[in-house]
């Protein structure tokens, strides 16, 4: 595939996001006096982050450029998944009602916490390098709390009417997007230099895509919480 339409399907991730930002502005309504307002939140802070660092990218400006001219937007990105993981822990924190469940996602938000911590330390470049060891853990964390919710859904109620709820659809598009996503973190930074590798994040644009476009449709088809 050529570089042009592999650039085309990049751009489509951002403006991706900001229909479903949008699209979650308008159906407020729903979700607006429950814990998933802060996803409407983190939506809208995502977006931000992505055409800021496009605007970054694009003219130098914030960004972090060393001595062979190279420009690094990572602190942007990097600031972002610790935000977005924090978030939805707390998101499902909140929703969730069975006790067990909702400790191991505080012990999970702590261990994240700290491994960040260590990790931009004593491990990685914040400015130069991207997010490996805490998004790689931060999904898997994600990922068993995604289970917790479908397992206590199943359990309730609610599985009687699960398509109608936005939690579903999100759980959904977030479970698909970080679970084909942990083999491409685990050799980000040494994909990005080479040459002739970017027609692998394809795969990544598209998750991303699918990701966003779920989160879009389950505004608009979910009932009012």
């Amino acid at each position: 595939m050529s570089e042009t339409a592999i650039s085309l399907i990049k751009s489509s991730v951002r403006y991706s996001e900001l229909l479903s930002a949008i699209v979650g502005t308008v159906y407020f309504y729903k979700y607006k006096h429950t814990c998933l307002k802060y996803f409407l939140y983190l939506l809208w802070y995502i977006t931000i982050t992505e055409f800021l660092g496009w605007y970054i990218r694009i003219t130098g400006n914030l960004a972090y450029i060393d001595e062979n001219g190279l420009v690094y937007n990572k602190w942007l990105y990097n600031t972002m998944y610790i935000v977005l993981f924090s978030t939805v822990y707390i998101i499902y924190y909140k929703y969730l009602k069975t006790q067990l469940f909702k400790k191991w996602i505080k012990v999970f938000l702590i261990i994240f916490l700290i491994v960040n911590f260590f990790n931009w330390f004593f491990i990685q470049n914040f400015i130069k390098e991207g997010v490996v060891l805490p998004r790689i853990l931060g999904s898997i964390f994600l990922i068993i709390s995604i289970i917790f919710y479908f397992v206590e859904l199943l359990r309730s109620e609610k599985i009687v009417v699960f398509h109608k709820l936005l939690l579903f659809w999100i759980s959904v598009g977030l479970l698909l997007f970080f679970t084909g996503t942990i083999p491409f973190t685990l050799k980000w930074n040494g994909y990005m230099l080479i040459r002739g590798t970017h027609e692998l994040f394809l795969i990544l644009y598209i998750l991303a895509i699918t990701m966003y476009l779920t989160f879009t449709f389950g505004f608009i088809w979910s009932k009012k919480e």
